[in-house]
């Protein structure tokens, strides 16, 4: 109701202003609007306007605010036992990511996640990246936007030690390894969402990041690590609604990415540490969490398996541990995946066509 009193009240101011011959004259040589063409080019720029996202290079711009942002600006220093915690962005579906069936095209959540996961990242490996004293980061080649987003976080820098890798001079880079997303319900022309980015867990090669893109304002943070003068909205004493929560999920994406120096894989329990984010381990430490049985029941695919425990607890390698190994019960079943690299044979027993994408006639 709010939100109409006010496009009513933007609607008559405007349609006020426009009832002055003077501002009608005004707006008229401002727009070009009695031009030859004039009608059309402002058409164009309102077009542009309401689809500002979608234009060339506004994804640069967008991935590269949120690299320097929580690289250079941001002010508060992230806290270690924030490392399970997720980073929330904000953003809308523009016309020109609208398909056929009138709702967000499954292609672009994408784009949208790589922003996402580069606020996430970042703010996790930064302190990392600051340790560097030889400047710049490095750009691999990708050859998609996907792969394009993760390397930035190239100056990644590591305190060496004894058990680090080293790779000459190469320069530390981040790769994304791969993304499977699963869409529950659509999201329609202009409607807002939020991106919930946090770290899954990881193995010895990889990072595991998972993405929850949900409907704004159903998701009430206790408190905010990184942004301590934010208000929380969560009444003190509210309890969440599970199943309200599950409806206001639109998509859910795991990714992967590797961290590499040169043609060697740097293991993320190093990169972690080099970024402050993890203790080092104690010697002789063994987790014992699994023999005591803390994990019995907890199958494959059970949300309450995974989910990080709550409240105040000693941030160390048991705790850490056993965060790692509620989310690997899903990141194992992505990496199961990799077996489909093998299915494809190259087409031994035939194919069905071979088509062109914009050429007029197919051979």
């Amino acid at each position: 109701m709010s939100r109409a009193i006010s496009v009513a009240a933007v609607g008559a101011a405007v349609a006020a202003l426009a009832s002055q011959s003077s501002s009608r004259t005004f707006l008229a040589r401002w727009s070009g609007v009695n031009t030859p063409g004039g009608v059309w080019r402002l058409l164009a720029v309102i077009f542009a306007l309401m689809n500002f996202k979608n234009l060339p290079f506004v994804w640069h711009l967008r991935f590269f605010k949120a690299y320097w942002y929580q690289i250079f600006i941001q002010p508060t220093p992230i806290p270690p036992h924030a490392l399970f915690q997720p980073v929330i962005t904000q953003t809308h579906a523009p016309l020109l990511e609208i398909d056929f069936n009138m709702h967000k095209s499954n292609s672009t959540y994408f784009a949208d996640m790589d922003i996402s996961r580069t606020h996430l990242f970042t703010s996790i490996v930064r302190n990392a990246i600051r340790k560097v004293s030889e400047g710049g980061f490095h750009m691999p080649r990708a050859s998609n936007k996907q792969a394009s987003v993760s390397a930035a976080t190239a100056g990644l820098g590591a305190a060496e030690g004894t058990n680090a890798p080293t790779g000459g001079n190469a320069k530390y880079m981040i790769a994304l390894g791969g993304v499977q997303c699963n869409f529950k319900k659509e999201i329609l022309p202009y409607q807002k969402f939020e991106m919930w980015t946090r770290l899954l867990s990881w193995d010895r090669k990889w990072f595991y990041l998972v993405t929850h893109l949900v409907r704004p304002g159903v998701g009430k943070p206790a408190s905010f690590s990184l942004q301590p003068w934010r208000k929380s909205k969560r009444v003190q004493g509210e309890e969440v609604d599970p199943e309200k929560l599950k409806g206001a999920v639109f998509a859910t994406a795991i990714a992967r990415y590797v961290i590499k120096r040169g043609r060697l894989t740097i293991p993320p329990e190093k990169a972690l540490f080099d970024a402050d984010m993890v203790p080092e381990k104690p010697d002789g430490w063994v987790y014992a969490g699994e023999m005591e049985g803390e994990m019995n029941g907890k199958a494959n695919g059970d949300a309450e398996g995974v989910l990080p425990e709550k409240g105040s607890v000693d941030w160390n390698w048991d705790v850490i541990e056993r965060e790692r190994r509620r989310g690997l019960r899903f990141a194992e079943a992505y990496s199961e995946l990799d077996g489909l690299h093998e299915v494809w044979d190259g087409g031994k027993d035939g194919v069905l066509g071979e088509f062109g994408d914009l050429s007029l006639l197919n051979r």
